[in-house]
């Protein structure tokens, strides 16, 4: 009780001081920031809370200062602008559970798996966004479509002027779509008609994918040399900011610091304050010169354009992707193995570091990151390579994933080409022991070559890849600390992937209306099982390229947009799309019905979690301890599945139910899977609930 009121009188004295203070009171001082130090005042937008005024000391070079108190939290289940927040971080704290069933698709296949009359590409970085029960697409001269998330239905198609880029962003609280045209405006449109509502002129036009941010009442958006900052009821200006060369990154907003940050033509990171707009700071850290990296022989330059900063609040990090000359590829071939390795090529060799990490308080380098440069191949040279996801944990930690290079490599020969793998980066040297902020540990993963790396978003435990032929998806099971290096990788298990075409009948089914394939799937390639998106139409990528293909997790529904511009819409139940109709709970005097086809193995239960199935297996070992009975499948049983009959529950039986089965008995168990210490576990309520395959069947 004292620590509520305690607790309430500090809320109370909160407030007052944000609020202008007691009549009377000294009202506070406004801090400014700059390169020389002081303290910094944050203000946290959006979705985020506002924090206390906490000065935070300036951090010694190179060394970036965490965030002082509590975290923000990590960010709604909704991926509503690109990246899913103003951070940009690419991660949703909520996935959507295995199993996964065809939902939608949009712009794709039609009924029978072929090409739908009236396809067409998508824009470059093209993400959906949504909102308001809409999916919201980007599509360059045709405008914005917005679509029906329940069926992928058409519910409008807008071109408020020139073309549409640019991730939109959707606005709960005005019920808008933010939208970047390539003429330079900002519009902001009626979300469920689509009419345009209002504008505002920016100086310049680009083609450039620069999607508009959202964080409180503003919206920012980069256009020609400049940063500006508008708010989202009036479309009125509230700063610009010139940044003395073309804005070209989409911004990205720091909750904790109040900044603004871009990176323009000239290689030079820019935070700017959102309060008025002013310089925080402007550094250029990298040893190269802004250019094509494609038209240089001396691997000297590099660009910004089709990257986007990516903040990690409580690090106090921002990082930038550079894109590099083609030749970086095997200027280290194959990467080196170890972190020290790597470190030191890359202090040695400033010219291959791919990935920036800047300390937000004062843009100076905060550490080096174990990056090598990789992309998707293109004639001479490789166009930007994949942004890093920054992950937060429940406890206000975090880690970012990135696609990163070292032996040993997946495939031979072994060089520069087949050494890229998932990774985890560190962004700060207390999170693993031994390991160092920039440092990177080793994950399992689905091969793709280093010129066809793979673009990454995350959701909870599942890391997500999209390759130009398919979509690779991983659910992370270890990364204890002994995990990580080269040799004992950080642990993951397959999740459904999607291919862009079936065309060997690996099934042998031919076409399915579930698009599903369990055993593998060949798009000209083999990949794990999953979705395909059309049936036996070939490189459907090469008719409709558009580079890069791409994840979205929003709001328990899974969006694919794939290389030739189709959008597929995956949610959670059984792929075949055929429900078992059995109650999750009975009660004594009810039957269960039976369920003779469609039970799953129970090695497969974890993937059912939440969901009534039929459960089959072979009863390894029965036992009572006194408060249930125990039918496990496996010994040890930890991790594996379990059913558990409560005390409670034991009168429903004739007998004691331990005396009932035994091991070696074929059983099939219908309920509700769940969760127990980390098992699944179905709770028997009634003897109906478990069949006796061998009594039945004869099997």
């Amino acid at each position: 009780m004292y620590r509520f009121y305690f607790l309430l009188a500090v809320t109370i004295m909160l407030a007052i001081l944000v609020l202008g203070g007691l009549p009377g009171m000294a009202q506070p001082v406004a801090y400014s920031q700059d390169n020389a130090g002081s303290v910094f005042l944050p203000y946290i937008a959006g979705p985020f809370p506002t924090p206390t005024r906490t000065p935070t000391a300036t951090p010694a070079p190179a060394t970036a200062t965490p965030t002082q108190g509590p975290p923000p939290p990590a960010g709604p289940s909704e991926w509503t602008q690109h990246a899913h927040d103003a951070q940009r971080t690419s991660y949703n704290p909520i996935s959507v559970p295995t199993p996964w069933r065809w939902k939608w698709a949009w712009n794709g296949p039609d009924a029978t798996g072929r090409i739908a009359a009236g396809k067409f590409g998508l824009p470059r970085n093209s993400q959906p966004v949504t909102g308001g029960g809409r999916v919201y697409i980007a599509a360059g001269s045709r405008g914005v479509y917005a679509l029906d998330n329940a069926n992928g239905a058409v519910v409008w198609n807008k071109n408020p002027g020139g073309a549409i880029n640019s991730t939109p962003a959707y606005d709960a609280d005005t019920g808008a779509l933010f939208v970047v045209s390539s003429n330079g405006a900002l519009y902001k449109l009626n979300a469920a008609t689509g009419a345009t509502s209002a504008n505002f002129a920016g100086a310049g036009a680009s083609a450039l994918p620069l999607p508009p941010a959202i964080a409180g009442d503003r919206v920012f958006f980069s256009m020609g040399d400049n940063v500006y900052a508008i708010n989202k009821n009036t479309m009125k200006q509230v700063w610009s900011y010139n940044a003395g060369s073309p804005v070209d990154t989409p911004p990205a907003y720091s909750a904790t610091r109040d900044f603004v940050v871009v990176a323009s033509r000239d290689l030079y990171v820019h935070a700017i304050r959102n309060s008025n707009g002013a310089q925080a700071w402007r550094t250029k850290t990298t040893v190269l010169e802004s250019g094509d990296p494609g038209s240089s022989n001396a691997n000297d330059l590099a660009e910004v354009s089709r990257g986007w900063p990516v903040i990690s609040e409580q690090n106090g990090i921002v990082l930038i992707k550079l894109r590099l000359d083609w030749q970086t590829l095997w200027d280290s071939s194959p990467w080196p193995s170890s972190n020290s390795a790597m470190h030191s090529n890359l202090v040695n060799r400033p010219t291959l570091q791919a990935l920036l990490a800047l300390n937000l308080n004062d843009g100076s380098t905060a550490f080096i990151p174990n990056i090598g440069h990789g992309g998707f191949g293109d004639g001479n040279y490789m166009p930007m390579g994949p942004m890093p996801v920054v992950k937060r944990f429940n406890d206000g930690s975090e880690v970012a994933y990135v696609v990163m290079r070292g032996m040993p490599c997946k495939q031979e020969p072994c060089d520069g080409r087949y050494d890229s793998h998932f990774g985890e980066m560190l962004l700060n040297n207390n999170t693993i022991s031994g390991y160092e902020a920039g440092y990177v540990r080793f994950m399992d993963n689905t091969f793709f070559p280093t010129d066809e790396q793979a673009y990454l978003s995350m959701a909870g435990d599942y890391i997500f890849g999209g390759h130009w032929e398919a979509g690779i998806a991983h659910e992370i099971v270890d990364r204890t600390a002994a995990r990580g290096s080269n040799n004992n990788p950080i642990k993951t298990s397959n999740l459904p992937h999607v291919a862009t075409s079936q065309q060997g009948d690996v099934c042998n089914s031919g076409f399915l209306t579930s698009h599903y394939c369990s055993s593998g799937l060949n798009s000209g390639r083999y990949w794990p099982g999953g979705f395909y998106i059309y049936w036996q139409e070939g490189a459907v990528y090469d008719r409709y390229w558009s580079e890069y293909a791409a994840w979205v997790i929003s709001n328990g529904t899974i969006y694919f947009v794939s290389t030739d511009g189709a959008v597929v819409a995956l949610e959670n139940g059984q792929p075949a799309g055929v429900a078992i109709q059995t109650p999750a709970e009975q009660s004594a005097t009810t039957t269960l019905s039976y369920v003779n086809e469609g039970a799953i193995d129970y090695t497969a239960a974890r993937d059912f979690a939440g969901h009534t199935m039929t459960v089959e297996g072979q009863v390894h070992e029965v036992f009572n301890n006194g408060k249930a009975v125990y039918l496990t499948f496996k010994t040890p049983h930890q991790g594996a599945f379990l059913v558990k009959i409560l005390k409670t529950e034991w009168a429903q039986f004739n007998q004691p139910p331990e005396t009932i089965y035994s091991a070696g008995q074929r059983v099939q168990v219908t309920g509700r899977i769940e969760w127990y210490q980390g098992d699944p576990v179905i709770y028997v309520r009634h003897p109906d609930q478990i069949h006796l395959v061998n009594m039945t069947t004869g099997s």
